[in-house]
């Protein structure tokens, strides 16, 4: 790993704790809507930072959560209804 990937990482990771705490003053009524646009900037170029340097954001994006299987008590009802 580089310095250069290093550094990028780091200045990530402060955007994004950065944009946490800004939120969270925003919600607590002791902040503005100015402190989470500056917020998301650093966090924007931040990301490109990383992405530049070869880095992936550890938190990139949400995965969908695996399909569920139907309980017996549903497939029972839904046989109801399709007999019906």
């Amino acid at each position: 790993m580089t310095v250069e990937l290093q550094h990028a990482m780091a200045q990530y990771e402060e955007a994004r704790i950065q944009y946490r705490k800004a939120v969270l003053a925003s919600l607590n009524g002791d902040s503005n809507g100015d402190a989470i646009r500056q917020a998301i900037q650093a966090f924007q170029a931040a990301r490109a930072e990383l992405a530049r340097q070869g880095g992936a954001p550890a938190a990139a994006a949400p995965k969908a959560e695996p399909a569920r299987t139907a309980s017996p008590a549903w497939s029972f009802v839904r046989r109801l209804l399709q007999a019906g």
